[in-house]
């Protein structure tokens, strides 16, 4: 229920409703604190581990094998994490999923303090979070609408994406600084922490615990939710509009560490910073879209901001200072959160909310296709270097961004708000 108008000023009150409508509504706020702490660990984690790669190999190939058996469980688990979404408690889902992932960067961050840390101890933490995010997403996601009005859910998604955009400024300065004053180790085992501070906040959660499941098997419910999915052409274009900035654009970004040691000539503190400057252009961005939220015709803006982050990703390759890459990352920082909020809230007001775990997980099915771009771009890397590589990742990118731009040409007419019955909701 919303908060009594006399626990705040009135000009607070009217600022929220006008900016932040979802605050009212005691659950997502707590689910926001959560995602606040949860995505700063995963930044954080992200961090640590490719500096840690670039300490102890330098090599990009080896962080690109990393990425791509954390991606392998997202895969293969995604659309049963989507099931399990449909069918069972969301909120218990996101804890038990937290605590594994507290779980593995306790680990990592132990081993590398007793001197015992190899590469395949980071295949394993990898191939967990991969399992964890399976879950995760697609869960959470899902649980967002969950918890407020349907005439809210693009103004729920533009809140969410900010903290999580904000969390990318944080995060990455937070680690790159604490590398320097209390080493990889320390920052494995404060980032843990981040999970816990999310997990604590769920399970003070009380809506979104009953919806109505899917029924029969498991196999029929997957099927159900890929026939919505593909049957009509914008809810597909906008899922394939995902390969975009996953087989080419985020690969770029995941083997950032490398770029800025070897071609920046940089350290752990300019690669925080970098990255910080994406987050600072995502948070900006985030903010636009709460500012626009009610704006019913957002698929133009969906294609556009995905090319804009794909052109500016192949504009990255040609930086040769933490400066430029860092002006650089923050307007692809920018576009990318506008893509991405757009792109979500569309999905979600596309899709009943019994088949929205189902529907999100193929969303991240997109995502997790990340290695099947990075393992062949980290090639190019090694033998063309890192510049040849994130330009040709770029370009790729945007050339993906053109196709559907044609091809799900109802995307530019699309009015989201009236294209499902709401009684669904």
């Amino acid at each position: 229920m919303p908060e009594a108008p006399g626990q705040r000023s009135p000009r607070l009150v009217r600022l929220r409703h006008r900016l932040a409508p979802a605050f009212a509504h005691p659950d997502f706020v707590r689910l926001w604190r959560a995602n606040l702490g949860s995505t700063m660990a995963f930044w954080m984690y992200g961090v640590a581990e490719g500096w840690l790669v670039a300490v102890i190999t330098e090599s990009p190939l080896i962080l690109g094998t990393l990425v791509m058996i954390r991606a392998i469980p997202l895969l293969v688990l995604s659309p049963f994490g989507g099931v399990l979404a449909d069918r069972l408690s969301r909120t218990r889902l996101l804890i038990a999923a937290q605590v594994l992932m507290s779980l593995a960067g306790l680990s990592i961050g132990l081993l590398v303090a007793t001197d015992a840390i190899q590469v395949w101890h980071l295949a394993v933490s990898a191939m967990v979070i991969g399992a964890s995010f399976a879950i995760i997403l697609p869960t959470r996601t899902a649980l967002v609408s969950d918890l407020v009005p349907r005439r809210y859910v693009g103004n729920a998604v533009a809140l969410t994406n900010t903290t999580q955009n904000a969390s990318s400024i944080i995060g990455p300065a937070l680690a790159g600084t604490l590398i320097g004053l209390i080493g990889i180790a320390g920052t494995f085992l404060v980032q843990a922490f981040g999970y816990v501070w999310g997990t604590l906040n769920i399970l003070t959660i009380r809506g979104g615990r009953h919806h109505r499941g899917s029924s029969g098997s498991t196999f029929a419910a997957l099927r159900d939710g890929f026939a919505y999915a593909f049957r009509t052409r914008h809810l597909a274009a906008l899922l394939l509009l995902v390969l975009s900035p996953s087989l080419f654009s985020m690969p770029m970004i995941m083997i950032l560490p490398i770029f800025v040691k070897q071609d920046l000539q940089a350290g752990s503190v300019e690669l925080g910073l970098v990255l910080a400057a994406q987050g600072v252009g995502a948070v900006i961005g985030s903010l636009v879209v709460v500012a626009y939220a009610n704006h019913r015709h957002k698929g133009p803006v969906v294609m556009l901001s995905a090319a804009a982050f794909g052109a500016l990703i192949a504009l990255l390759g040609l930086t040769r200072s933490p400066l430029t890459a860092g002006v650089v990352m923050a307007f692809a920082g920018f576009f990318f959160a506008t893509y991405m909020a757009n792109n979500q809230t569309m999905i979600q007001l596309l899709t009943p909310a019994r088949l929205r775990g189902r529907v999100m997980s193929i969303w991240m099915l997109g995502w997790g296709l990340t290695p099947l771009g990075l393992l062949p771009i980290s090639f190019v890397a090694e033998q063309r270097g890192m510049p040849a590589a994130i330009v040709l990742g770029g370009g790729l990118s945007v050339a993906v961004v053109l196709v559907i731009m044609i091809w799900g040409r109802v995307l530019w007419t699309l009015d989201a708000e009236a294209a499902v019955d709401p009684s669904d909701h």
